[in-house]
This record gives C-alpha cells, sequence and structure tokens, in this order.
C-alpha cells in the first residue's frame, strides 16, 4: 500500500529567500530587487542558549543550572554570480559606507539618519514537492505557483558579516559562486498556515 506524501519529511530544495530592506531609506534603493533573488544553499539557522551554573551551600553533588543570553549563529545564503546581479555586493558596500558616516549613494549623511539603516530582515519558505501547479519551463507572468508554504522562518535586523566570491579555475568548468553571511537578532519559526501568513507579510 503507497504511503501518503502527507507522511514524508519535507524536502530541502524547495525554498525560497525574501530580503527585505527597510521601507524607507537609501539602501532599499541601493539594493532593488534583493528580495526576488534566487538562492542554491540556505545554512546555518542555529540558536544555542547559555548555561550559567551556580553552587548553593548544602548541596555539594552538583551545580544548579539556569538559562542565560540565546546566541543566534550566522547564516549564510549561497547563489551563483550573474552580470546582472550586484545587490549582496552592494549591500556589503552599504555597510562600509555606513561606517564611515555616508549612505553610501556618496552622500555624508551620517551613520544615526533615520532613514540610513544598513539592516534587513530575511524571510525564507519551505514549499511541498512535487507541486501540481506551474511550470518551469514557461511559468505564467515568470512567475511559479509553488503552493502554500510549508515551514517559514525570518531573520531578524540582518547585516553582512562577509561576502566572498568563489575562485576562479581556467582548467574547470564550474559556475562562479557567491556567499553572502549574515549575523542576526534571533528568528520565528512558523508552521503550516502560521508560515504561509508569515510569508505573505513579507510581499
Amino acid at each position: 500500500m503507497a504511503r501518503s506524501a502527507a507522511t514524508d519529511p519535507l524536502r530541502n530544495f524547495k525554498f525560497r529567500v525574501s530580503i527585505e530592506p527597510p521601507a524607507a531609506g537609501a539602501l532599499s534603493t541601493i539594493i532593488s530587487g534583493v528580495s526576488s533573488l534566487g538562492f542554491s544553499v540556505v545554512s546555518g539557522l542555529t540558536v544555542q542558549n547559555e548555561m550559567i551554573a551556580y553552587r548553593e551551600g548544602g548541596m555539594n553533588t552538583h551545580p544548579h543550572k539556569m538559562v542565560g543570553q540565546s546566541d543566534y549563529g550566522p547564516v549564510t545564503l549561497t547563489k551563483g554570480v550573474f552580470a546582472g546581479q550586484d545587490q549582496l555586493y552592494k549591500w556589503q558596500q552599504f555597510l562600509h559606507s555606513w561606517t564611515q558616516g555616508a549612505d553610501g549613494t556618496g552622500d555624508v549623511a551620517g551613520s544615526t539618519r533615520e532613514d540610513n539603516d544598513y539592516r534587513c530582515d530575511v524571510v525564507v519558505a519551505v514549499y511541498d514537492h512535487p507541486i501540481s501547479a506551474g511550470s518551469y519551463q514557461d511559468p505564467p507572468d515568470n512567475a511559479v505557483d509553488m503552493g502554500p508554504a510549508k515551514i517559514a522562518y525570518k531573520l531578524f535586523n540582518c547585516w553582512p558579516a562577509s561576502f566572498s566570491m568563489g575562485d576562479l579555475n581556467a582548467g574547470d568548468s564550474s559556475i562562479l559562486i557567491q556567499q553572502l553571511v549574515l549575523n542576526h537578532e534571533g528568528f520565528m519559526l512558523s508552521f503550516d498556515s502560521d508560515a504561509e501568513q508569515l510569508v505573505s507579510s513579507a510581499n
């Protein structure tokens, strides 16, 4: 007897990434189109909770353990390099300009200006496989109907920790890869209908 697909774990290759710059400000203009980039790998979603140990007189067999701060590890976005897609590099450049008191456009505006924020929220949505609607060969309006998101997570206040490009090798036939590592201040993980609401709020 065939097993229902609903009992299978989700696949890890059908996902979309949406980077959300501040609605108002220089960054949204500089990295215009960043929310529609496609990524091949998203990795590093972790959280570690600090343990604080203390001893108590009269209880000498073991220390008590309390929870401290939570530390969210960096998340890495990986994608191929396209000649017309420079948004990830420009985000890195904007951050560098921000630390010098500019806004990334050559305007020395001051890093404390309200419309000069370098942080973005990032939403990653995971979908079911296979899908019955839409076609990868000839999608309507250049968009594939992925169906409702099954899992989604949102990273808050992200900014580039590092940007890197892959090696060049005349003896190879691989594609050129770029990676953006993001620091962030926490994430929210949603499932099923809550996941779709999270994705809709990002659009």
